[in-house]
């Protein structure tokens, strides 16, 4: 019987000719990437009298540390936190620890680090991301990370795996954003608890890798502990590309599904009649047709965050809005997820149109989608391609936060209302 995608993986990575779901191994971990969280570990190292934290890291060339989720500092108590983080780099001996890095880290990572066939540990939920250039990534909690940075291995129960399968093309006034939404509003933020996340099919090859980061980033928005897409010529294409690591690329070692391999599920997805999906307040699987809510007045829209700060996002909303003005009495705000993202932008002149048009171009980081900026007041309604729109989670508990793909956001913010972007595109 064959295997799923994080089926081969787990065998590979416990060292087995074959693993099934539900089977627990202890697995090597090939990439383990933290952020601020890292202090955490330290801390809780320490509170469980260990003296100076963790003994030791298992391989120095292969974690990565990030100083990026709160860059520049926006109050002292970051500041402070974030000096303590490059005392504990230091006294680690940290062979790749960045300092000061306004990005988003799984966006970083999948510029820099992560290889086809790994099985790599972040320490935020969203690493699930990296799944869009056949990285077997997922996030974890401080203890599970501590264990794995010591020892280089962690146990897993092997996941059941869904098979997702996009048939047709996007309009181009639709994303991964769409499909992920739309998955949700079917299926609810259950559909793949502690379960893998296939996405396959004609329409998941036309995605380019902007698109698949999108749709990889939200498995766990679905409840998913990975979201992988296979490897192909848009991936080669991509890494061929990337200047870092490259004493590491050896590594990469592509894996595919066998033939024969066993689903627990296997859904279909039409992308030809899909229309733009909107999640409204205050859940992610609170989900509709743009159609159905259209005509809502708006005071902020916004676009960004590891799902949808790449090029690409920036790109669709630049081709909505130039040559127009942001509609009277609305804000929008638009952060790259890294600076790539950001020079590209540049290059392209994308900066230059969005404030001709309006907009405020935050520089590169995790802010909008964690209310550190752009924070909203009590009865403040915001349309936003971040991840997440639970009440509270960009500021005030009053705030109705509607979550959308990019073009559905650019759209709104030049209509002052929620709206369709295929009026516009």
């Amino acid at each position: 019987m064959g295997m799923t995608i994080a089926e081969k993986v787990m065998a590979r990575a416990s060292g087995k000719e074959v693993v099934h779901p539900g089977q627990y191994v202890d697995a090597r971990i090939d990439r383990i990437i933290a952020d601020e969280e890292f202090y955490r570990i330290h801390t809780a190292a320490e509170a469980a009298g260990i003296a100076g934290g963790l003994p030791d890291i298992w391989d120095r060339d292969r974690f990565h540390l990030i100083l990026e989720h709160f860059q520049p500092a926006l109050n002292v108590t970051q500041a402070l936190r974030q000096q303590k983080m490059r005392e504990v780099a230091k006294r680690y001996g940290l062979t790749h620890f960045r300092d000061a890095v306004c990005g988003v880290i799984h966006r970083i990572a999948i510029e820099d680090y992560v290889l086809p066939g790994e099985l790599a540990l972040g320490s935020d939920s969203h690493s699930v991301a990296w799944g869009a250039v056949n990285c077997v990534g997922t996030g974890m909690g401080e203890h599970e990370l501590a264990y794995a940075l010591v020892y280089g291995t962690l146990w897993f129960k092997v996941p059941e795996t869904i098979k997702v399968v996009l048939s047709g093309r996007l309009h181009a006034a639709l994303s991964g954003k769409d499909v992920a939404l739309y998955l949700a509003g079917q299926h609810t933020t259950a559909f793949a608890l502690y379960k893998a996340i296939e996405f396959t099919g004609p329409g998941a090859s036309a995605l380019s890798i902007d698109g698949r980061i999108s749709l990889a980033a939200h498995a766990v928005e679905l409840g998913g502990k990975f979201g992988l897409f296979g490897y192909d010529d848009t991936t080669a294409g991509f890494l061929a590309d990337r200047t870092a690591m490259l004493h590491q690329k050896h590594l990469a070692q592509p894996v595919a599904p066998d033939p024969d391999a066993v689903y627990c599920q296997e859904v279909r997805v039409d992308l030809d009649g899909l229309e733009p999906q909107v999640a409204r307040p205050h859940n992610f699987d609170n989900v509709v047709p743009v159609s159905r809510i259209a005509g809502i007045p708006i005071h902020q829209a916004q676009v960004g965050s590891c799902a949808n700060g790449n090029l690409e996002d920036i790109a669709t909303v630049v081709r909505l809005v130039k040559g127009k003005r942001v509609a009277q009495g609305v804000r929008l705000l638009v952060q790259p997820a890294s600076w790539a993202v950001y020079r590209a932008s540049l290059e392209r002149g994308f900066i230059g149109d969005l404030l001709d048009a309006g907009a405020q171009v935050l520089s590169p980081g995790c802010h909008l989608c964690i209310g550190m900026q752009g924070a909203l007041a009590g009865g403040d309604v915001c349309i936003t391609s971040t991840t997440r729109n639970f009440r509270g989670r960009m500021g005030s508990a009053d705030a109705q936060i509607y979550l959308a793909s990019p073009a559905t956001v650019a759209a709104s913010a030049l209509a002052g209302v929620i709206a369709d972007p295929r009026e516009v595109v």
